[in-house]
C-alpha cells in the first residue's frame, strides 16, 4: 500500500501541541531526551502522535508522565494541558514546576552547555567542507541576497 493509499491517522491534539512547542523551542530531540530522561523513540512517538508496529501506524496519545516531562522542558503551562482535558497531567506539571523551579545558576549552566554543544556541532559540520567550498557558498548566498 502506498502512502497515498494509507488510511489517515487521527493524530492526538496533545501531540500537535507538543510538536508546535518543540519547533518553536529550537531544541533537538537529543536535547529533549537529555533534559527529560525519555528515550529518543518515546519523544518521537509523543511529538508525532503515531506509533508504528509491524509497519502499520496507529494513533498514540502521550501518557501523562511523558506529557509532563516534555511540557516542563518546552515551557508549556499547566493551563494548556487543562485545555486539552489532561487534568492529571496539568496537576503533575504544576507540582513539578513548584518543586523543581530552576535557580538562575542552573539555568545559566544549562544555557552554557547548550551553547557549547551547538558550537561543537557547528565545528563538526564546517570541518566537512573545504575553505574553497565555504567561500563559494558565501559568494553564492551574497549574490542571491542582492
Amino acid at each position: 500500500m502506498s502512502e497515498s493509499e494509507a488510511p489517515e491517522i487521527d493524530v492526538p491534539a496533545e501531540s500537535v501541541m507538543l510538536k508546535a512547542a518543540y519547533k518553536k523551542s529550537g531544541l533537538t530531540v537529543a536535547d529533549l531526551a537529555a533534559a527529560t530522561g525519555l528515550s529518543v523513540g518515546t519523544i518521537h512517538i509523543a511529538l508525532s502522535g503515531i506509533r508504528y508496529r509491524d509497519g502499520k501506524g496507529k494513533a498514540a496519545v502521550p501518557p501523562d508522565r511523558t506529557l509532563v516531562k516534555l511540557s516542563s522542558v518546552l515551557g508549556i503551562h499547566p493551563d494548556v494541558l487543562r485545555a486539552y482535558d489532561r487534568q492529571r497531567a496539568a496537576e503533575l506539571l504544576a507540582e513539578a514546576s513548584a518543586d523543581e523551579a530552576p535557580t538562575a545558576f542552573q539555568a545559566d549552566q544549562e544555557a552554557q552547555a547548550s551553547v557549547a554543544g551547538r558550537a561543537a556541532l557547528a565545528r563538526q559540520v564546517l570541518a566537512a567542507f573545504s575553505t574553497a567550498e565555504l567561500q563559494a557558498e558565501i559568494e553564492r548566498r551574497s549574490k542571491e541576497a542582492r
